[in-house]
């Protein structure tokens, strides 16, 4: 398995993907939603980052999710 950088797109893609592996839920829509919120917290709230750090950590969230969502759908379908 390759190491990844904390922060970066394919970070918050494994944690979103590792989130809805180990729940049993049959409203990924919804875990994938509460997931998002706790990674979100955790980068507004826990951690000390400059905000320019912040920002980006946000918008790899933001863009691992879309990717997250983009597979689960395909996997759905």
């Amino acid at each position: 398995m390759a190491t990844v950088l904390f922060g970066t797109i394919e970070y918050y893609e494994g944690e979103i993907v590792n989130y809805l592996s180990n729940r049993y839920s049959y409203d990924h829509e919804d875990a994938a939603k509460r997931v998002f919120d706790l990674l979100e917290k955790e980068i507004l709230n826990t951690f000390l980052f400059e905000e320019t750090l912040r920002i980006q950590c946000l918008h790899n969230l933001i863009k691992a999710f879309g990717k997250v969502s983009k597979k689960s759908i395909v996997m759905i379908s």
